[in-house]
């Protein structure tokens, strides 16, 4: 082992890159159903089976651009590689695609080009230097790159242990109710009127820039900002389409378009953080539509009739009144709550992303 050393040699003296096959496109997919996967930029399952295959050796593969833009992933038996992937070809067959899977894997993370559509070329990364174990005498030493690869192995699995966690964690929601409080169940339509938001696309936001924010079924920032507003004050919003049922308070001047809701309170005595802590988890166990994987790709439907079936537990007081002061205390439990949940899952992903050199 003394004699092994880790010498840093540029990406594009190890591989060859090669691009996936445009031609096997949805269509041409459809026109050719077999057996054999074809492989694109999507790294949740295959994109398509075809009756013919390209490759039936290993091969290391990289996503050229889109939302898993990076994602490095070995594929094996015989299959065909489509659009929005590229191939890594071993110059030496002492190259151990296993740990290069590994190794690469933050390197190429670390080197995307973040745009529109997140990114990354062979251009931009074959002149990156790549830790390899090597002997004496120059060669490639695969014992080593054995070793850590199985060690690279251990640690991915107790990320993806991690990651089991932080998702359920994710999705987990608390339910608070005290002995101190009357409580009524009351249907979630006799509570609040719901109003959907205006059609409002990219281009008609670009003609009408200005400085009041337009939201769609991004819950985190604005679809874009423009010269004109809808609602000015204090609303309840929730997605209806991409990960359907978050909640949001919105405040100030703002336009919502069709992938949102608004919530109009019927009466006064209403508290919108305690609406939305017992709401949502409601909202999000009624979506329909794609759950996603490791909170990505989610694709969920929320309408106005599954909105009529939700009902709530409201506290009122002794003349049958909704109780206000309950709801908040109640509400800053919530908040509470879910900080301490909040704190604990910035840690698990701190720990996920951090790289290990070993």
């Amino acid at each position: 082992m003394s004699n092994i050393k880790m010498i840093n040699i540029p990406l594009k003296n190890l591989f060859d890159s090669k691009r996936g096959n445009n031609d096997l496109t949805k269509k041409y997919c459809n026109l050719h159903q077999g057996k054999y996967m074809v492989y694109t930029g999507t790294t949740i399952g295959d994109f398509a089976k075809i009756d013919t295959y390209a490759y039936d050796t290993p091969n290391l593969t990289y996503t050229t651009d889109g939302i898993n833009a990076g994602t490095v992933q070995i594929l094996k038996g015989k299959y065909n590689v489509g659009g929005h992937r590229a191939i890594l070809i071993p110059k030496s067959p002492s190259l151990l695609l296993e740990y290069f899977e590994d190794v690469l894997q933050p390197i190429l993370k670390n080197l995307l080009k973040n745009g529109n559509v997140p990114s990354v070329t062979w251009s931009n990364i074959k002149n990156e230097k790549i830790p390899v174990p090597v002997n004496e005498d120059g060669t490639y030493n695969v014992e080593r790159q054995k070793e850590l690869a199985e060690k690279y192995n251990i640690l991915n699995k107790k990320r993806e242990k991690l990651q089991e966690y932080l998702e359920k964690l994710t999705e987990s929601y608390v339910n608070i109710s005290t002995d101190e409080c009357i409580y009524k169940e009351v249907p979630l339509n006799e509570l609040f009127n719901y109003r959907r938001g205006r059609s409002c696309t990219k281009s008609f936001c670009n003609q009408h820039r200005g400085e009041n924010p337009v939201w769609s079924a991004n819950n985190i920032e604005p679809l874009a900002y423009v010269d004109f507003y809808d609602y000015d004050g204090k609303y309840i919003s929730l997605s209806r389409n991409g990960i359907a049922g978050k909640i949001t308070i919105l405040e100030g001047k703002f336009v919502i378009n069709e992938d949102r809701f608004l919530l109009l309170p019927k009466c006064d005595n209403i508290d919108y953080e305690y609406i939305k802590y017992t709401v949502e988890p409601i909202l999000r166990n009624k979506k329909k539509g794609r759950a996603g994987h490791s909170g990505q790709n989610e694709f969920t439907k929320l309408s106005f009739r599954i909105l009529d079936g939700v009902k709530i537990q409201m506290p009122i007081n002794e003349d049958g009144t909704y109780d206000f002061d309950a709801q908040v205390a109640i509400a800053r439990k919530y908040a509470k709550l879910y900080e301490i949940k909040n704190g604990i899952q910035d840690k698990i992903r701190k720990i996920i992303s951090t790289n290990i050199s070993l």
